[in-house]
């Protein structure tokens, strides 16, 4: 095993490796002395004055006294105020914190990831120390009602994952928001409820007057705060309004006003589906207008379209197909199926049901000035699935 030292600019980062190429396991790293890598961590804060960041490697587990007081005592000394020393992980040894960290100053550790239940003894002390966590991972603890991990303030949090939270109130929420100013994002887990959230309710007032319910079973939804406002990343939406036939109209005024709740971001994931029946009367070449007008804006996105999607492609399935399954070179000013400025690129995995109808199973279309557009009608037990990506 030897190690490898990272440096960029004023940030250096310590790597374990075994053998030629490999990166060490954690859990299985043992053949180091820790007197001597605690004399190199303290050596690099001696030394190097212009550090701003040196991160630790992760077996070094933030809580280890014996090991880190010596860190923790250099840390301190050290003359720049950006100087921040990070572990992956952390965890508490005992239910008293110890005698050493106990007069000393945590402003300057930063913790990147903490899972526990609850904080106990020790790292409510950490925390009264000035211990930054960067980011909380609930995974399966939020199913207690008793659960008071929100009761804590966290310096430095800037994201949490598996959250659920039912069991809390909003001014809860409120409150823990206001006392975390770097929150910037939160992974909901699946069975969240939305309508008792600050999200939830600027979701709600935004699509005023449309009824929408944001749930699904199985999908992770996020919410990222977006100049203090809380936007979606990822969010599945039905919309509940029973939209009189033809209502073209008001089926992009609602994604329009969807549009402005979902954030700009590269990882955006947005479903749309609606509980009217939508997909007997509108074409693809609404579908593609509605979604091309409304949503370009928020760059690349992937969108997840319900049943009524596959409603629409299979009522003009014999349009896009044309006789022989062939498409008419003659009829490309027109294009397919009044998809106009679009141009189809490819048709593949077509099958018949068993009434022999065909239908298109994935089609892949591009806008030669915008957009590439992927669509896909799933089968029967699984989602439609459209892909928007603009162009740089």
């Amino acid at each position: 095993m030897f190690l490898l030292l990272k440096v960029f600019g004023r940030k250096i980062s310590i790597v374990y490796y075994h053998g030629v190429c490999q990166y060490p396991n954690p859990r299985t790293v043992g053949d180091y002395s820790k007197d001597l890598e605690t004399s190199l961590i303290v050596d690099f804060l001696s030394r190097c004055t212009n550090l701003e960041l040196l991160e630790l490697p992760e077996h070094i587990v933030f809580g280890d006294v014996d090991n880190q007081l010596p860190m923790i005592e250099a840390l301190n000394r050290h003359p720049s105020d950006e100087i921040r020393l990070e572990f992956q992980y952390m965890k508490e040894r005992s239910s008293v914190h110890p005698a050493g960290f106990q007069s000393m100053s945590l402003s300057r550790v930063v913790c990147c990831s903490w899972g526990d239940e609850c904080p106990g003894e020790e790292m409510k002390a950490w925390l009264a120390q000035g211990l930054n966590i960067e980011k909380i991972s609930r995974y399966d603890y939020d199913a207690q009602p008793d659960d008071n991990w929100m009761d804590h303030t966290y310096s430095g949090l800037t994201s949490i994952e598996f959250w659920k939270g039912n069991h809390r109130s909003l001014q809860s929420t409120v409150d823990f928001l206001q006392r975390h100013p770097l929150l910037k994002r939160i992974e909901l887990k699946p069975g969240h409820i939305h309508d008792n959230t600050p999200w939830g309710f600027a979701f709600a007032k935004r699509m005023h007057p449309y009824s929408c319910k944001i749930f699904h079973p199985d999908q992770f939804m996020v919410v990222v705060k977006v100049d203090n406002e809380w936007l979606y990343e990822k969010i599945v939406v039905t919309f509940q309004d029973d939209i009189p036939h033809g209502g073209v109209g008001i089926v992009e005024a609602m994604i329009q006003k969807l549009g402005t709740m979902v954030s700009q971001s590269p990882d955006g994931w947005l479903g749309i589906d609606f509980l009217s029946p939508v997909g007997e009367y509108m074409t693809s070449k609404d579908l593609i207008g509605i979604l091309t007008r409304n949503l370009s804006r928020l760059g690349v996105v992937e969108i997840c379209l319900g049943k009524f999607l596959r409603d629409i492609l299979t009522r003009e399935c014999a349009q896009i197909l044309g006789p022989g399954s062939a498409i008419d070179e003659e009829e490309d000013e027109e294009f397919i199926a009044g998809l106009v400025h679009f141009r189809l690129m490819s048709l593949i995995h077509c099958r018949r049901t068993p009434k022999q109808k065909i239908t298109p199973k994935s089609l892949s279309l591009v806008n030669d000035s915008e957009a590439t557009i992927d669509l896909i009608v799933a089968n029967d037990t699984t989602t439609p699935h459209l892909q928007y990506e603009r162009s740089p």
